[in-house]
């Protein structure tokens, strides 16, 4: 490391006019460090440096640099200043702090203060650390890395901010969904998230209004797959309808901003209440699929279905397949393959059978008057 600085070129201050030897300073500063089987470790470089060689400590500015992973360059470096300890063994990065990745994800890891230990490649972004790629940004109270696995691991409250679409990220507008959660292991190469729970996301839409909350106990994903596990028991509420979802482990897909389950579920709107095995809903879309076994209860109405469908911005729904609709009064049943219906204000739906074969079954009172002999010649025929 001395050879690196003193190729560097200096200026120095007559040791005689002081007991104590003056610090070098240098007009460019380049240090370079190997891993003990010959690999390249890292690299930084600094247009002004100097150097006190009674604590072994050197302060440069506007510092710039390389971490190698395999001999080869994994992540770019830099910051407004840099205190390298010992002659390397500790290295304090201040200011505007950014470590960027320069392979995979392309996460960037920014912060205030960046305390970095060479002999155990281990980063910890000490303030106001966050990680950022295309589409998210991770923010804690402090954050690790480990260089030679690329483990990220997030401590305290977790906060991760996800954009439907890059060129609004890069606007700085408000998030289409947020997820808080506790400590967070994220592999910056392989994607791997897990997160300790409880956890609480939101989906916003304009004006920044919260149209779903989840909970969930944890998180479990992949960011390069995109997708995260929401992990059972999963509560999904919208606000604004009372509604409520119940179901097990749940799996969000980023791209496809959808909520997938293959499992039985339970969910309510004001009076009305839906079941069925496995749903997919389609967030951008506003849209319910129940994926078979659906069935509607609300008051006076019960129906039964293969599979059903509801726009909650339209309010249409839908249902298809060996359709049964058992009305109270009258104990009416309606069996047809398809039926569709409209949501009213008190949650419940009104079915009709538009272009559609019904057949339809219903009782008579039998405790109605009867009409004479009389009256019945004179009744006109019905026919059904």
């Amino acid at each position: 490391m001395i050879a690196a600085l003193i190729l560097g070129g200096c200026a120095s201050v007559d040791e005689s006019t002081s007991t104590e030897a003056p610090p070098f300073v240098f007009r460019s500063l380049e240090l370079r460090q190997k891993r003990p089987n010959g690999e390249k470790d890292w690299d930084l470089t600094s247009p002004e440096a100097r150097y006190e060689f009674s604590r072994r400590l050197v302060r440069a500015s506007r510092p710039e640099g390389l971490l190698y992973r395999n001999n080869l360059p994994a992540y770019r470096i830099r910051a407004d200043r840099a205190t390298v300890i010992n002659d390397g063994q500790l290295v304090l990065l201040e200011g505007d702090v950014q470590l960027q990745q320069l392979q995979g994800q392309k996460v960037l890891i920014k912060g205030d203060r960046l305390r970095w230990t060479p002999p155990q490649a281990l980063l910890v972004m000490e303030q106001r650390p966050e990680a950022i790629d295309r589409l998210t940004r991770i923010q804690s109270k402090r954050a690790q890395l480990q260089q030679r696995t690329e483990d990220l691991t997030l401590l305290g409250n977790v906060q991760l901010e996800r954009w439907n679409q890059a060129p609004v990220r890069q606007q700085g507008s408000k998030a289409d969904s947020v997820v808080r959660a506790r400590q967070t292991q994220w592999n910056l190469g392989s994607g791997s998230l897990e997160s300790q729970g409880p956890v609480l996301g939101q989906r916003r839409g304009s004006g920044h209004q919260t149209l779903q909350q989840l909970h969930a106990e944890r998180l479990s994903g992949n960011t390069v797959k995109g997708f995260l596990d929401l992990i059972g028991p999963v509560k999904v509420l919208a606000p604004d309808r009372d509604g409520r979802l119940d179901a097990t482990t749940t799996r969000w897909l980023f791209a496809e901003d959808a909520l997938l389950n293959d499992q039985p579920f339970e969910a309510s709107m004001k009076d009305s209440r839906l079941s069925g095995r496995g749903f997919r809903i389609a967030m951008g879309q506003t849209t319910v699929n129940v994926l078979s076994g659906c069935e509607l209860k609300q008051p006076g109405d019960q129906l039964q279905a293969s599979r059903c469908t509801w726009n909650w911005t339209t309010n249409q729904v839908e249902a298809q397949g060996n359709v049964e609709l058992q009305r109270k009064a009258n104990q009416q049943i309606t069996r047809s393959d398809r039926l569709v219906g409209s949501v009213g204000r008190n949650g419940t739906v009104v079915f009709s059978s538009p272009g559609g074969s019904v057949q339809s079954q219903l009782k008579i009172n039998d405790n109605l008057k009867r009409p004479s002999t009389q009256e019945k010649d004179r009744s006109s025929p019905v026919s059904f």
